[in-house]
């Protein structure tokens, strides 16, 4: 009899214990549902908004015109201080045809005689001139757009502005069997702005080396010069071996960049397409 109890108790205990363990796993199993299911959620919103910023990309625009895009979502735009720019601009495979549309529309003056030594051009590329985060203007849009773009409500904020100022590119490639094969290179002439002293600059390894070519006072950077003290800060650059040349015409305060990534052109080399710049509008 004591056999028949002990035995109906531990099965009682079994089921107990049974009942238990099944429903903690019905739980997990729950928990981890929703969890799947949130992220799938979530999945799909993002989804619907990188398609919205895509239609609007897309989008045929008129001479001057920039979209201005914020997207009010967390996850999409997790500091909630990213808003997006596209703008009206105008591609170009043809050199000439590019120097030809660039004096009509009178864009900043980006012009070589020639290209340089063992590259070879690719495009030019003409757009609506959108003012340097680092500018006082800059700065200035960024709040405004931040700022209307939370007041909107709207998950994907459009402000549509217009400027008839111009931004140029040039960008060429290393020529195919030459040391500088791979290697890309790129010009950028836009309007200077004015550099907003309230921005903190994280401090590089090494001072940029001041060069003087022409009367214009030009800043060089490469090795530690494009090194940062701190390896969280947003300004470090991680381009290997790259190089910077850049400088703002004192006479029409439009700023240069020349900007190559790898190969083995030289320092002299790229003072040599800043000269050809800086004499080609004087």
């Amino acid at each position: 009899m004591r056999f028949q109890k002990s035995a109906i108790a531990l099965a009682s205990l079994a089921l107990l214990l049974g009942s238990a363990y099944g429903s903690a796993s019905a739980a997990s199993g729950s928990k981890s549902s929703t969890k799947s299911a949130a992220a799938a959620s979530t999945r799909q919103t993002t989804k619907k908004i990188q398609a919205q910023v895509d239609a609007i990309r897309l989008q045929t625009k008129k001479p001057g015109e920039i979209y201005y895009v914020y997207v009010n979502d967390k996850k999409y735009n997790p500091g909630g201080v990213s808003y997006q720019a596209f703008s009206y601009g105008l591609p170009f495979k043809n050199y000439q045809e590019y120097v030809q549309k660039a004096h009509v529309l009178k864009t900043p003056f980006l012009q070589l005689e020639q290209a340089p030594e063992d590259f070879q051009f690719m495009s030019a590329y003409l757009s609506a001139y959108n003012p340097k985060p680092d500018s006082i203007e800059g700065q200035k849009l960024s709040k405004q757009i931040v700022a209307e773009g939370k007041a909107s409500g709207k998950t994907v904020f459009v402000k549509k502005m217009t400027d008839k100022r111009w931004s140029v590119t040039l960008t060429y490639h290393g020529s195919e069997g030459s040391r500088q094969a791979g290697v890309f290179l790129s010009i950028i002439a836009a309007p200077a702005g004015t550099p907003d002293p309230s921005i903190e600059y994280v401090p590089s390894l090494a001072e940029p080396e001041k060069l003087s070519v022409e009367g214009q006072d030009l800043t060089y950077k490469a090795g530690d010069a494009l090194k940062y003290k701190k390896a969280s800060s947003p300004a470090v650059n991680n381009s290997q071996d790259a190089q910077y040349l850049e400088w703002t015409d004192s006479r029409t305060k439009i700023s240069y960049t020349i900007y190559v990534s790898k190969g083995k052109i030289t320092k002299e080399a790229l003072v040599s397409l800043a000269e050809q710049i800086i004499t080609g509008q004087s």
